[in-house]
């Protein structure tokens, strides 16, 4: 039977750059617990990975860049929108580890220099800004830099084209798991209520779930309509699976998901999503941002207040990062 022995042994064979700041802690959310009067809530803080500002992307970064220095490849080439989490810490991580960065910006022509658009201007990112907001349009314009790069005799990491651009997601929390399993078994937690942000994070936890026969629920939320932005969360998990050579495949039936704390749109928040927000800083401290994690907190609240969730029950809140877009949405509060 495979075990937390064999799944160990499977992460460490992968190339990997140290990057993160890990173990991250898991902290008690008693004021909110209290003010919610339902189960106990906890939070796990992967906003504090560190590099870059943080967030659950750090560590993917740290299996993405092993296998980019490995191959020898020396300049990131990436596109995403101008508020990327994902763009932000890939160059953080490729300037980490020696590499050029090549970014282009969709939709960031004409827009304040603020957020993650600010950070990285300060890595010294090669930014392309493009007014168009369309993805296809910017994953072109990647492709033809990645081959000016080759041309001017660079060897181009085109993470819009790399399988372990976002299976490395994947790779990156069934690491997390090992460390939140440890953890959960110090606090007597066995049967905990994960929510998390849906996408390549959630697929390697519902993928470690499935190979050791762990007794939680992994619940996905989604952040957008499938249409304007399709998180491949079991994709993305088998990719890594196949890489890993791993015993097991998620199906769709394995993945829990909800569709419904989206709000107005991607990224707009909702009134649920702010009020999220202002509960969490004002009872615990604890700071999210509108496009993701408040989104998340969204849907644990609800859940409570529905009566999905009860006094029985133990959740874990993952805390995945995002904050530099925060300031972005002051006008919203």
């Amino acid at each position: 039977m495979f075990n937390n022995k064999d799944l160990r042994s499977a992460i460490d064979r992968m190339p990997r750059v140290s990057l993160a700041n890990i173990p991250t802690p898991i902290q008690e959310l008693t004021s909110l617990t209290k003010f919610l009067g339902g189960p106990r809530i906890l939070v796990k803080r992967d906003d504090l990975t560190g590099l870059g500002l943080g967030g659950n992307k750090v560590r993917h970064m740290e299996f993405c860049m092993g296998d980019a220095l490995a191959r020898g490849f020396d300049t990131s080439v990436n596109a995403n929108l101008w508020i990327s989490n994902n763009s932000r810490i890939i160059g953080a991580a490729s300037k980490k580890v020696g590499m050029r960065y090549i970014c282009v910006v969709v939709g960031g022509k004409n827009k304040p220099k603020q957020g993650n658009m600010l950070i990285l201007d300060l890595l010294g990112t090669e930014m392309h800004l493009t007014e168009s907001r369309d993805m296809e349009e910017g994953i072109r314009l990647a492709g033809e830099l990645s081959e000016q790069v080759e041309e001017d005799g660079g060897v181009p990491y085109l993470h819009t084209s790399e399988p372990m651009s976002r299976s490395s997601g994947s790779i990156g929390y069934l690491d997390a798991l090992l460390e939140i399993n440890d953890q959960l078994n110090e606090l007597q937690i066995h049967e905990p209520k994960i929510y998390v942000v849906t996408g390549a994070s959630h697929g390697g936890l519902a993928l470690g779930v499935k190979l050791l026969s762990l007794p939680w629920a992994v619940i996905g939320v989604h952040v957008a309509p499938k249409d304007i932005y399709f998180a491949d969360t079991v994709g993305w998990a088998n990719t890594a699976a196949e890489l890993m050579g791993l015993p097991a495949r998620l199906n769709w039936e394995d993945i829990d998901e909800t569709f419904d704390y989206i709000g107005p749109g991607y990224p707009d928040p909702s009134l649920q999503c702010l009020e999220a927000i202002r509960l969490m800083a004002e009872l615990e401290g604890v700071i999210l941002e509108p496009i993701y994690t408040g989104k998340a907190l969204a849907a644990v609240i609800d859940h409570i207040r529905q009566g999905v969730l009860t006094s029985e029950d133990t959740v874990l809140f993952m805390h995945t990062g995002g904050l530099p877009e925060l300031f972005n949405f002051a006008d919203t509060f």
